[in-house]
């Protein structure tokens, strides 16, 4: 009669019996395979505290399953709800092969009790929205640029104003990354990260500085005070810095999700394109007396980087225990900044120095790096937080920091040879729905 049946019919029927026939075969065997044992959840039970005959009941986390799950109730999803366990090696055969015994699933040494949990529920991480506060600084902005003001002429007088020593401070910003499934074990993500306004401020009186309260005793570049007098800056009064930045990043990337032979070890290969963007703003402003009386002067310098290109990278995370898990993350990518300096120097005297400025722009290749180390824990069916320390490099930028030129008071020429080093902590919370 089967072949009045419609071809598709036929089709079905033949996928059915080909996908049944190991079971089949098993059963009338009587599960006789060799390294496999039905599994016997009386001794299970008893093993885990129940009686004879009962179902097992394993410790589940307290945070993901509840306060019901940590006085013994089954395994939770992330909605609260039992699910099955499944053990992935029973018995093997002697010696251990084919994933079996060390090295495999059923003896595996990495199978650790982390904090009593016989069995774990484990596999990859992962999350739809992530929120996050990040804590960066960076040391090495003015590498190479000496303290703006000396106390009294002298290339050797006392320095004030040092920008090396103000520039290494936390300063606060925000990431939002989203998924987007697309495949058993692939997903879509875009990623935000901002840190604005980040920098400092400094003043320096001379009444506050100089031997016994006197005044216009500052001194500043070119040659504090050992050559002629510069209007506003020498004989100073007031001297002030003020350094401004801003760094940003977009990331679009495809993740494709890899397990290790232990299911406790999981992670993803991430490959996409990257937009990274840094300017800063570095001010020095003094007064002072001269022959016009009390003058000023404002020194500038500004960088601006705009880095496009592609990165590559990965993640691997390991599971403690349910609802805990720890991870690293790294990439690495090649970019085209598209850079601009700018300087300039206005003086209130209206002789010399004149007022100048100057700027340069162009492409260089640049290069970037990151790296981070993180901890999840769940607290609630679809919450968890995290928090971890990350570590930015940046090569090839054109900062205004890292051009300012002391040695004399016309437009310096800009150059995208200067790096940065960001690094810092990191803290938020991921939501699944």
């Amino acid at each position: 009669m089967n072949r009045y049946l419609p071809t598709w019919c036929r089709t079905i029927v033949a996928l059915l019996t080909i996908a049944f026939l190991p079971l089949s075969i098993a059963r009338s065997q009587g599960y006789s395979g060799q390294g496999y044992q039905p599994p016997n959840f009386s001794g299970m039970a008893m093993q885990a505290g129940g009686g004879a005959g009962q179902m097992p009941t394993f410790p589940a986390s307290l945070l993901a399953g509840g306060p019901a799950a940590a006085q013994g109730g089954e395994f939770m999803d992330v909605q609260g709800r039992p699910i099955q366990l499944t053990n992935y090696s029973q018995s093997c055969p002697s010696g251990g092969t084919g994933g079996c015994g060390p090295g495999g699933y059923g003896g595996d040494p990495m199978a650790v009790d982390f904090g009593g949990y016989g069995q774990d529920q484990s596999g990859p991480h992962y999350f739809d929205v992530q929120v996050g506060t990040v804590f960066l600084q960076t040391e090495d902005a003015f590498a190479g640029v000496q303290a703006f003001t000396s106390i009294g002429r002298g290339l050797n007088a006392p320095r004030v104003l040092d920008v090396a020593n103000n520039s290494g401070d936390y300063d606060v910003g925000w990431e939002i990354a989203a998924r987007y499934d697309i495949g058993a074990l692939a997903v879509l993500e875009a990623t935000y990260m901002g840190l604005y306004d980040m920098g400092f401020s400094d003043v320096v009186n001379s009444v506050d500085v100089a031997p016994g309260g006197a005044n216009f005793q500052l001194y500043g570049p070119p040659d504090f005070g050992t050559g002629a007098d510069v209007p506003g800056i020498d004989n100073g009064q007031t001297h002030a810095i003020d350094y401004r930045s801003d760094l940003q990043s977009t990331e679009f990337s495809y993740r494709r999700y890899w397990v290790g032979q232990n299911p406790r070890v999981s992670g993803t290969f991430l490959a996409g394109a990257r937009y990274l963007r840094f300017t800063d703003d570095v001010t020095f402003n003094s007064s002072g007396v001269g022959g016009l009386g009390l003058e000023t002067a404002s020194l500038r310098w500004s960088g601006e980087n705009d880095l496009v290109g592609a990165q590559l990278g990965g993640d691997a995370w390991m599971c403690l225990r349910q609802g805990l898990r720890i991870g690293v993350e790294g990439n690495a990518g090649i970019y085209n900044n598209r850079y601009k300096f700018n300087n300039s120097g206005t003086f209130s005297a209206g002789t010399a120095p004149a007022d100048f400025a100057g700027a340069s722009e162009g492409n260089r290749v640049a290069f970037a790096t990151e790296a981070e180390v993180s901890v999840v824990a769940d607290i609630l069916p679809s919450w968890s937080i995290r928090g971890g320390y990350r570590v930015l490099y940046i090569d090839r930028l054109a900062t205004g920091a890292g051009n300012i030129d002391q040695s004399g008071l016309a437009a310096s020429v800009g150059t995208a040879d200067g790096d940065l080093l960001f690094h810092g902590f990191q803290g938020g919370v991921e939501y699944v729905w």
